[in-house]
């Protein structure tokens, strides 16, 4: 008898720090900030260990009739994702202009704004609490300076108290942050951009 797949569920954020939505006025893609504690408005859900490139059907959390796309996931440099759209070839694109963005499933090629961070439930609670200073508190383990909550920045970036970290390469780190249960306090060990040694941050959840 085959076993049950296990299933987890995935949310985007894009290279301008904007996560992946849907607009239930238009019934359309759409960017939306990051809000802790807030599950954005499109998700996949896929069977783990995740093994790409695969097909999967971005699902609305506010059900509504218009069909999207349906694309093929693709694996991206860094641990990004890329989504092409089935049987036209063209990709998904996250765009920012002044005064805006748009989310279009027509771009020929694969660049930075065609790319996407996988987020799951961990990660989106590790985040939170990394921006949220009422959700944990950041302290330097070697002298018990307080450290400043995260600042995302474009690219996949953070920056805690000026030090600069990938949110990518850092995935599992945060995921591991998410997990911790409240008056939990565990010193997690960051990857800093451009430094051999690690960033090792004391990260203490509220009882």
């Amino acid at each position: 008898m085959n076993a049950t797949p296990f299933l987890t569920r995935l949310w985007f954020m894009d290279w301008h720090r904007q996560v992946l939505s849907h607009d239930p006025l238009r019934d359309d893609f759409s960017q939306a900030p990051f809000q802790p504690g807030i599950h954005p408005g499109l998700s996949v859900q896929l069977s783990v260990p995740l093994i790409l490139p695969c097909d999967v059907v971005l699902e609305k959390r506010v059900s509504m009739p218009r069909p999207l796309p349906r694309f093929e996931m693709q694996a991206a440099p860094n641990g990004l994702v890329c989504f092409q759209v089935k049987d036209k070839g063209t990709y998904l694109k996250s765009a920012r202009f002044p005064g805006g963005g748009e989310v279009v499933a027509t771009s020929p090629h694969v660049a930075g704004w065609e790319t996407f961070l996988p987020m799951s439930e961990n990660f989106l609670r590790g985040l939170s609490a990394l921006l949220v200073p009422q959700a944990a508190t950041l302290t330097d383990p070697q002298t018990g300076e307080h450290l400043s909550p995260i600042q995302l920045h474009i690219g996949f970036l953070g920056e805690i108290s000026g030090k600069r970290i990938s949110l990518a390469k850092n995935a599992s780190t945060i995921e591991h942050l998410g997990s911790l249960s409240a008056g939990q306090t565990a010193d997690i060990t960051f990857q800093e951009e451009g430094k051999d040694t690690p960033l090792i941050i004391r990260v203490q959840r509220p009882g």
